[in-house]
């Protein structure tokens, strides 16, 4: 029997079982419910402002695209096409009632100056374009980031809240009293009020959610410029000075440089010959002179002789400005001036020349094509002997050579901007950069060396 109690007694001091043999005291459960409930507060708060400040930089990048409509309308090709074209029209308008060389030379320069105004404010509206829509993608690269921050920020304050949770039903089943202080049920869901303030190691905002605030998106868009003024005081004042210009009084007042001439007689052809017949060196050399010293100019100025080049040729052929070799039975019945007749009478009817021996679009005008042509020259077809064959006549262009250096004598002969702007017609708006510097550029096209 005594054996049997002492048995006992010892089963009675034996361990319990292993979770129940470690019990921490009563303060330590509470304080880590405290810092477990705290944390879940300030991880909500930290949610929340990341939430706010998404929100505010998704507003000021659809704000910042919302205002990339007008600047898009201001840079519209039809609408700037327009204003040069009515441009253009001012200026013909003003040359058909032109009574002298110098109402043709101010009227020139109008226009001029309204191309260069509506090239700047179409170059000013491309770069506030491109400007705003690089901000606009870094507005909107920064509310993606701040949006993913946001998330994982909310998912933060989720896993605390839900820790704070299970810590304070914890506590209830041991017998503890619950905490009575700002405790989340979870995120979202309301708080219950304190009893005790907690105090917890600070932590930095960038190690909670990464964030980053809106005064970077704010500076951007600060950035943004307004768009210049449409209307130029100066254009006012060159159209004031063309509807006063006087017709020049003495022709001796001119300067030396307004005496130069195009002569295709000359010994040693001029620049502008050579250059409209695709001299490399002429090119070069011209090249040279204008870049002066600046190897980084050379390449503008190339691509602006060039595109003179190629417009001159262009209008040559726009107005069948063409050689005709003999040895053609077709062409050799006419004279050079009605062959060219000839040859706008094709154009008007749609059978153009391509500029290399050919017709355009592979269109080969039949023989009642070709009588119609000849017709529209106040020629009488009947006594055209020598109709081409239809294989013929799709060779009828094949030795043909533009004459684009007769052409500009005859037409711009002194090379003076009203006359070269009035023979180019709106294929002279591609040479604004140019005709900006002609009057540092013509003395050169004359030339013989």
């Amino acid at each position: 029997m005594s054996d049997e109690l002492a048995d006992s007694g010892r089963d009675s001091e034996s361990p319990v079982s292993g979770s129940e043999s470690i019990v921490e005291p009563a303060g330590n459960r509470r304080r880590l419910v405290e810092i477990r409930c705290g944390f879940a507060e300030m991880a909500r708060k930290e949610a929340e402002a990341a939430e706010a400040r998404a929100r505010e930089a998704r507003q000021v990048s659809d704000e910042q695209a919302d205002g990339l409509a007008p600047l898009l309308a201001a840079v519209d090709p039809a609408a700037t096409k327009a204003s040069k074209e009515r441009a253009h029209g001012a200026f013909r308008s003003t040359v058909g009632a032109a009574r002298s060389r110098a109402q043709v030379e101010t009227a020139a320069n109008v226009w001029l100056q309204e191309i260069n105004e509506i090239n700047s404010q179409h170059r000013a509206a491309q770069a506030r374009v491109k400007r705003d829509r690089e901000t606009v993608d870094a507005l909107r690269s920064q509310a993606d980031k701040l949006e993913h921050t946001a998330e994982s920020a909310r998912a933060m304050a989720d896993v605390a809240a839900e820790a704070c949770r299970i810590a304070r039903q914890t506590l209830a089943r041991i017998g503890e009293p619950v905490l009575p202080g700002p405790v989340v049920d979870q995120f979202g869901g309301g708080t219950t009020q304190p009893a005790a303030e907690v105090t917890v190691a600070p932590v930095t905002e960038s190690a909670l959610a990464g964030s980053v605030g809106t005064s970077a998106a704010a500076s951007i868009v600060a950035g943004a410029t307004s768009a210049p003024a449409a209307s130029s005081p100066a254009i006012a004042r060159a159209r004031r000075t063309l509807a006063d210009a006087p017709a020049p009084e003495e022709p001796d007042e001119r300067s030396p440089a307004d005496w130069l001439m195009i002569d295709l007689r000359a010994p040693h052809p001029q620049a502008i010959v050579r250059l409209l017949r695709r001299d490399d060196r002429t090119m070069n050399s011209l090249v040279e002179h204008l870049a002066s010293t600046e190897p980084s100019a050379q390449s503008p100025w190339r691509l602006l002789l060039s595109n003179f080049v190629d417009s001159v040729v262009a209008a040559a052929i726009d107005d069948a400005w063409f050689e005709f070799p003999p040895g053609n039975p077709f062409w050799d019945q006419f004279t050079s001036e009605q062959a060219r007749e000839v040859a706008r009478g094709l154009a008007a009817l749609g059978f153009r020349y391509d500029g290399f021996g050919a017709f355009a679009d592979g269109r080969i005008p039949s023989q009642r094509d070709l009588a119609l042509a000849v017709g529209s020259t106040d020629l009488l077809p009947a006594r055209v002997r020598n109709w081409p064959r239809p294989e013929e006549a799709a060779e009828l262009y094949e030795t043909v050579r533009v004459a684009t250096d007769s052409f500009i004598a005859v037409r711009a002969p002194t090379l003076t901007l009203g006359e070269l702007v009035n023979l180019l017609g709106r294929r002279s708006e591609l040479l604004a950069d140019l005709w900006n510097d002609w009057q540092r550029v013509r003395p050169h096209l004359f030339s013989t060396e």
